[in-house]
């Protein structure tokens, strides 16, 4: 197994936080109570926070 740099970390890290979205999305869909749909809907906000952050890091990432 191939050890992988602070790039491909940061990208497995991106990637592991769009499915985190996609799956607190489908949750939404499922939700009963109100509460329980806006503490998910807190979380989405979170990700979309990192997932912007992930992606500028990427962005602006010096080889």
């Amino acid at each position: 197994m191939q050890n992988k740099n602070a790039r491909q970390q940061v990208q497995d890290v991106y990637s592991q936080l769009k499915t985190c979205r996609d799956n607190l999305n489908q949750a939404i869909q499922s939700v009963e109570k109100q509460e329980n749909k806006v503490q998910i809907q807190s979380t989405l906000g979170a990700i979309d926070n990192a997932l912007s952050t992930a992606n500028r890091t990427l962005s602006n990432y010096k080889e």
